[in-house]
């Protein structure tokens, strides 16, 4: 049996067809290795590649063995905690009145809910390398229909709402850019910067939301950060520098933007944060928050626990706040607690990646979870300036579910094919 007809063989026994080819070449350079090692000892080629190809033993049973190494995994706990969560989500909104009490409401929200778990199992089973190799098609197909919708969608108060959620699925294809442009030319870094900016300003533009596009910067710029550490671009030494360089420049953009840019509420409601007592007309909110915090109990309804359900009502950001003015500290632990259980299975995913572009991926997915579960409680306890995070599972409508049902599939997307590892389109290699 000669070289290929062996590699054939093995090959057929793997089920997972993007495997194949990685393990071909596995397999091949490991032949082509022993066949060198026979050579060196005395024995001619083609009686070496025998020997080489016979030391590898039976091609199916190899072949099976491999095929077990390289099942697609689905990750059965993180899918569990998903449909437990969404359920749960589903009766705090309905219990704290983010649905305003109404039955049609509460089966609107269970179909989002159900066609969210519907969306993380098609993405879940889709390869997920397509958004390394179409990035930047998918980035101009976003940003254009965002332009559209921002300008033909319903609005609300002079802002389209669901963009609000949706904007956020920036991260994951920014990432995806990451990948497209890493190499050494210095082209590839600035091109990578370039899209920091684009995507930061875009972001804030499409939400109408100073406190969404800071978030989505910052966390583009964390993964901006994380490239330059590993040496994507290969600035030859200077990763310091340019890390150093990258920080600096996002924060005076930041900075800038903030003072220059920002609207006049924007502004006032930061001021209004920094000094309460001087802007209580502009800072009602927060007010409403602390008090209803600072009259909660462990067990039991808050002294002040009604004043913010009519912001529940509009807006489910600071229904993590309701929860704890009407059940007390112990259920928002609780809450807390469910947060930790999704951060921390998503961490596993970033973990267990071994390519670079599924950690990029999941990173980014990570990051995402991570920002808005930490700033939305920091701003239900009135820590940071009230803006418009979204929590997981608790977003009412169907923007947020689906947004969220699409980052938790690209995660799960990610851990499915983890013992598969590509660092090119056209090359995977076994874990």
């Amino acid at each position: 049996m000669n070289i290929e007809e062996y590699i054939t063989t093995l090959t057929e026994q793997i089920r997972f067809k993007q495997a194949r080819s990685g393990v071909a070449q596995e397999i091949r350079n490991h032949i082509s290795d022993q066949t060198q090692a026979f050579e060196q000892n005395g024995m001619e080629h083609e009686k070496a590649v025998e020997m080489a190809v016979r030391e590898m033993g039976d091609p199916v049973e190899a072949g099976v063995a491999l095929d077990r190494i390289h099942r697609p995994q689905f990750d059965w706990r993180l899918f569990m905690i998903t449909v437990l969560f969404s359920a749960a989500g589903v009766f705090i909104m309905y219990a704290t009145g983010a649905l305003g009490g109404e039955s049609s409401q509460l089966i609107r929200q269970c179909f989002f809910t159900s066609l969210g778990i519907g969306i993380i199992v098609l993405i879940c089973f889709a390869d997920y390398t397509f958004i390394g190799k179409y990035a930047l098609q998918i980035y101009l197909i976003m940003t254009a229909a965002f332009y559209v919708y921002q300008n033909t969608g319903i609005t609300v108060n002079g802002i389209v709402p669901a963009l609000r959620s949706i904007v956020y699925l920036y991260v994951p294809v920014y990432a995806g850019l990451l990948y497209k442009y890493r190499g050494e030319k210095i082209s590839n870094l600035m091109k990578s910067f370039v899209f920091l900016l684009f995507t930061t300003f875009f972001s804030q533009r499409f939400a109408s939301s100073l406190f969404i596009g800071l978030g989505i910067g910052t966390i583009c710029t964390l993964l901006f950060l994380y490239a330059i550490v590993k040496d994507w671009f290969q600035v030859r030494g200077k990763r310091i520098k340019a890390f150093i360089a990258v920080f600096a420049l996002m924060l005076a953009v930041f900075a800038v933007y903030i003072l220059c840019f920002a609207g006049d509420y924007q502004k006032m409601r930061i001021l209004a944060f920094l000094h309460p007592e001087e802007y209580m007309d502009a800072n009602y909110q927060l007010m409403a928050v602390r008090h209803a915090m600072n009259g909660a109990q462990i067990i039991g309804e808050s002294t002040e626990g009604m004043i913010i359900k009519q912001f529940v009502q509009q807006d489910t950001f600071l229904i993590f706040g309701q929860v704890v003015a009407m059940y007390g500290f112990i259920a928002g632990a609780t809450v807390i607690a469910a947060f930790g259980a999704v951060v921390y299975s998503a961490l596993h995913v970033v973990r267990r990646q071994k390519n670079q572009l599924g950690m990029i991926l999941s990173a980014a997915c990570f990051l995402l979870i991570v920002f808005n579960c930490t700033t939305g409680i920091f701003m239900n306890f009135g820590l940071l300036p009230l803006g418009s995070p979204q929590f997981p599972f608790l977003c009412r409508g169907g923007s947020g579910t689906v947004m969220y049902a699409v980052i938790i599939g690209l995660l799960m997307s990610c851990n499915r094919y983890s013992c598969i590892q590509i660092n090119h389109f056209n090359s995977k290699k076994k874990c």
